[in-house]
Formats: structure tokens, C-alpha cells, sequence
């Protein structure tokens, strides 16, 4: 039978990755104040995230030492599926940077077909994407996420999902908030609902608000709280995923 398992990168995975940046709150203030458009705040934070992107060294990341992780330890029948709900495309390129470097036209036997990274919020990736899901503002209220063809796979994916890795993600913004009340309506009739979910926060405080949150959602739900930074759980091996997703 296979194990498949899907990861939700937040904000807190993008800082381990040597990403720091966050939205300037002039910037937001501007915004709310109707000092600048969307479209040109949109665009600041696109530039601003691509320098910022354009600084962290290519293949030395925590994201491409778990790629290592993955395709090594996966079990045989094992899959991957990997979301985010940050903008920048640090793991897509980490991805690209692998697979380029070990399985040069193909998707890894260990990522789950196509081999890509959905984004629920947006990316700054360059490229005219006409599938992907919008830009999706901090601030946004739910009502203004938009069906897309990334957007709906990425949300059917998180529904029909029996393990569910959560790294560095809060789920405090109204954004992210949204996203749970959608996942909450449905859990009745698909697996997240009885899914398995493993929460890795080094804050204390926030790995119990996260769980608490979690468990609202999906009370039939597991859930393992661990608390270690995504490198430090990674240099423990990661033993929580032994030996469903991992060999021993």
C-alpha cells in the first residue's frame, strides 16, 4: 500500500532556509491607507523577495539537505508531496536544482508526480504562470483566495491527506486561518479528517497554539508535537516518520 505524506512549509520554514525578510508594516500601512495599489504593493514585495532569494546560497539549504533526506531513506512505495504558503521559491528551486543534478527530465520516484511544489498563497517565481494560485496578501480576507488550477489541486491534496507534516507555520493570519476553515468544512467526508499530523516548531508556546488549532479542526485527528527547529529534527533523523515513511 503506498505512503504517501504531504509537507506544508510556512513561514518559519523559509527562515531556516536563511530567508528572514518579512512585508516592511509601512508598507502595509500604505496599503490599508490606500497610499499605494495592490498591484504596486504586490510588485515591491516581488522585487524585494527576489533579491532577497538571489542571497541564499543554491544547494547548501535545509530544503535540499531533506531532498537528500527523502530520496534516500523514502520506503519504496513512499511519495512526497510538498505545499507552502510562502511567496518566495526557495524549495521550487531547490527541487529544480535536484532533480536537474540526479533525474535530468524526470520527476524523483520520491515526489509525487509532477515533482513541483504548490503554492496556496502565490510565488514570486518569474514566469507567467497562468494556473497558478494568486497573490494572497496577509491581510486578505478568505473570501479573496480565487479558484485556480493550482489552488483547487493543492487544496484536494491537503484533503485527501492520511500524514500531514507541518513546518514552521502558525496558521495566525487571516489567510492561513481561512485555509483551516476550508479543511475543517470538508473533514468529515475525507482523510484529513482521521489524519495523522506531525507539528515541527521550536517555540514552545506556538507548537501548543498550533496543536490546539489542529485538533479544533480535525478532533478525530492524531497529532505528535515536535519541538526542535526543521534542522535540528532533521539532524535527530526525523524519527517520528520511522517506519511509515522511512526505513529503518
Amino acid at each position: 500500500m503506498p505512503q504517501d505524506c504531504t509537507w506544508v512549509f510556512g513561514r518559519g520554514a523559509s527562515i531556516a532556509n536563511g530567508l528572514p525578510w518579512v512585508v516592511p508594516q509601512l508598507w502595509k500601512d500604505d496599503l490599508i491607507a490606500e497610499r499605494v495599489t495592490r498591484d504596486a504593493h504586490v510588485q515591491m514585495i516581488t522585487d524585494t523577495l527576489l533579491e532577497e532569494i538571489e542571497r541564499v546560497p543554491r544547494r547548501a539549504t535545509p530544503y535540499r539537505r531533506l531532498l537528500d533526506v527523502l530520496s534516500t531513506k523514502t520506503v519504496a512505495d513512499g511519495h512526497h508531496t510538498l505545499l507552502t504558503t510562502n511567496w518566495d521559491n526557495l524549495l521550487q528551486r531547490d527541487v529544480s536544482d535536484w532533480v536537474e543534478e540526479n533525474t535530468p527530465g524526470y520527476a524523483p520516484r520520491f515526489l509525487s508526480p509532477p515533482g513541483t511544489v504548490y503554492h496556496l498563497n502565490g510565488s514570486v517565481e518569474p514566469g507567467n504562470f497562468k494556473n497558478r494560485s494568486p497573490f494572497l496578501l496577509e491581510t486578505d480576507t478568505p473570501s479573496v483566495r480565487k479558484s485556480t488550477f493550482e489552488a483547487n489541486r493543492a487544496l484536494n491534496l491537503l484533503l485527501w491527506s492520511t500524514l500531514v507534516v507541518v513546518v514552521g507555520m502558525s496558521f495566525e493570519c487571516n489567510m492561513d486561518c481561512g485555509l483551516l476553515g476550508t479543511l475543517r468544512a470538508h473533514q468529515d467526508n475525507v482523510p484529513i479528517g482521521s489524519a495523522s499530523f506531525v507539528i515541527v516548531e521550536p517555540n514552545k508556546e506556538k507548537l501548543e497554539s498550533i496543536y490546539a488549532k489542529l485538533a479544533y479542526c480535525f478532533p478525530r485527528a492524531g497529532g505528535i508535537k515536535v519541538n526542535r527547529g526543521f534542522v535540528e529534527w532533521m539532524d535527530s533523523g526525523m524519527p517520528e516518520l520511522v517506519p511509515r515513511l522511512f526505513a529503518i
